[in-house]
């Protein structure tokens, strides 16, 4: 059986693994660069390297990006030499990116016109999930369109976590709820945990107990130890990117309503792990300002 054609546009901490896993799995790749120093061992794999995101679409019946922002996501979808233009009439777009639900309706509307499928699917999992194939991936857009596409999110995802959410833009919705949940609990823990150290006990034993009691949290469980307890703030997920997610979260907010209290001093919080310079490092970095201001550091002693 022949595989789908696929294309990939936004090679970095998330997108390499990813591209990579494609082609693990079968699938013919075309990608872009901006830098083709960068994904040289991406072509080593066997992936060809084309002069633009329009290259990539023109050659793919599937053309994913997973950029950092809205405004990059207008570019490489929309913009000059973009992928639409590219395109052709019956192909998918999908974009992975953590974006306003909002861009994502904008870009359906511009494919639509042209004839072109398009999909919001946001993932979750970090780079380490990105590595090992074992991504949540949230969809939104068409069914038929994301039954067309599930081989290449198994590719990328474990089968379990890879979900139709809804229409265009919900996808983008239930990423930035996760986040602002992600966020939220992972500046609590922090706070928490500084206060029990500063009051005398070990934080791993604090942590053992919380894992097993009505605190309990994934935060907790998984993210801590890997770099707070450790010291590592090796990024999976940048610090940076976690606050442009809260903001996400609060414009969400704004746009349907509802309270945003909690995301707002989480915000708040993230903000100030930015301007100590910890912007490019994990985002769990957010709990180094609150280190600092309590005196203690909550690294574990084995």
């Amino acid at each position: 059986m022949t595989k789908t054609q696929v294309g990939f546009i936004g090679l970095g901490i998330m997108g390499r693994g990813m591209a990579l896993n494609l082609l693990k799995a079968g699938f013919p790749l075309t990608i872009y660069a901006r830098n083709p120093q960068k994904v040289q061992d991406i072509v080593a794999a066997g992936a060809l390297l084309v002069n633009s995101s329009r290259e990539v679409a023109e050659k793919s019946e599937i053309t994913i990006t997973i950029v950092p922002d809205s405004p990059e996501v207008l570019e490489v979808i929309l913009g000059q030499n973009g992928a639409l233009e590219g395109a052709q009439p019956g192909s998918i777009i999908i974009d992975m990116s953590t974006i306003n639900p909002a861009t994502s309706r904008n870009v359906a509307e511009h494919c639509n016109a042209k004839g072109v499928h398009f999909m919001d699917a946001p993932v979750s999992g970090g780079s380490i999930g990105a590595q090992t194939g074992t991504l949540a991936i949230m969809a939104g857009g068409d069914a038929s369109v994301f039954q067309r596409a599930l081989p290449i999110f198994q590719a990328m995802g474990r089968a379990e976590a890879i979900y139709h959410v809804g229409v265009v833009g919900s996808g983008e919705v239930v990423k930035i709820v996760n986040n602002v949940m992600g966020a939220i609990i992972t500046a609590a823990c922090g706070e928490a945990l500084a206060m029990g150290v500063k009051a005398g006990v070990e934080v791993e034993k604090i942590a053992e107990i919380v894992t097993n009691s009505s605190g309990s949290n994934w935060q907790l469980a998984n993210a801590f130890p890997r770099n707070v307890f450790s010291g590592a703030f090796k990024p999976g997920f940048f610090t940076e990117l976690m606050y442009k997610d809260v903001g996400l979260a609060l414009q969400l907010a704004e746009q349907v309503g509802t309270p945003a209290t909690m995301a707002q001093l989480a915000r708040g919080m993230f903000e100030s792990a930015i301007a100590a310079g910890y912007g490019r490092d994990d985002y769990t970095s957010v709990v180094r300002p609150v280190e600092a201001a309590a005196g203690v550091e909550l690294r574990a002693k084995s």
